[in-house]
C-alpha cells in the first residue's frame, strides 16, 4: 500500500500533516450589489453582441451578389423583418442595463428594476440565468436592506402597508386591545 502525497504552495505534503489555511472574508452586501450590477450588464452586452452579429451575418448574406436569372431577395421586406429583431432583442437588453444603472447609483427604484430584469433575463442562458438567480437571491433576501433599507420608507419589512381601518375592512380579521385576533364578516364592496 503507498501513501499519498499532495501538492500544495510548491511542496510535497502528507496527506496527515495540518495545512494552514487561511479564510477569505465574506462579500459585503455594497460588494453584492455592484457585482449583480456587473452581472446586468454582462448579460446587456451579451445579448446586443448576439443581436448585432446574428443582423451582421444576415446583412452579409443579402449584400452576395445574385445569380444570374434568378430575382433577387425582397430586400425591403427583410429590412422590416431585422428591424423588428433588433426591437425585440432590445426588449431583452434595456432592462439590464437600466438595473445595472439603478444599482451602480443606488436609486431607490433599483430593487423592482433588478427583480424585473432578472426576470426578464432568465430566459437566456448561461448569463441571463446568472443575473436572475443573483438578483432575486439579493434582492429577496435580507441583505439589499442594508443597502436600500433607509429608501424604503414604510414598515419593517420595506413595503407600504394598509391604514389599519382599511386592513380590517377587507381581510376579515383583526387584533384587539389584548392582541388576539377577532375574525368578522367581511362586505364585499358596493360597485353601483
Amino acid at each position: 500500500m503507498h501513501s499519498l502525497y499532495w501538492l500544495a504552495k510548491g511542496r510535497i505534503l502528507n496527506p496527515y500533516q495540518s495545512i494552514q489555511l487561511t479564510v477569505r472574508p465574506k462579500m459585503t452586501n455594497e460588494e453584492h450589489n455592484k457585482y449583480l450590477a456587473w452581472a446586468f450588464i454582462g448579460h446587456g452586452s451579451f445579448q446586443l453582441f448576439m443581436t448585432l452579429l446574428i443582423i451582421a451575418i444576415f446583412g452579409l448574406a443579402l449584400g452576395l451578389p445574385d445569380q444570374p436569372g434568378e430575382t433577387p431577395p425582397p430586400v425591403e421586406f427583410l429590412l422590416v423583418i431585422f428591424g423588428f429583431i433588433f426591437v425585440f432583442q432590445m426588449l431583452f437588453v434595456i432592462p439590464s442595463y437600466v438595473a445595472a444603472f439603478a444599482l451602480l447609483k443606488r436609486k431607490s427604484w433599483a430593487r423592482i428594476a433588478s427583480i424585473v430584469a432578472g426576470m426578464v433575463a432568465a430566459m437566456n442562458v448561461p448569463f441571463g440565468t446568472l443575473a436572475c438567480v443573483y438578483s432575486l437571491w439579493f434582492f429577496l433576501g435580507d441583505n439589499w436592506k442594508q443597502i436600500y433599507g433607509d429608501k424604503w420608507e414604510g414598515t419593517a419589512t420595506g413595503m407600504p402597508q394598509l391604514a389599519a381601518e382599511r386592513e380590517m375592512r377587507w381581510t376579515g380579521y383583526r387584533t384587539d386591545e389584548r392582541g388576539e385576533i377577532v375574525f368578522h364578516k367581511v362586505e364585499p364592496p358596493d360597485w353601483r
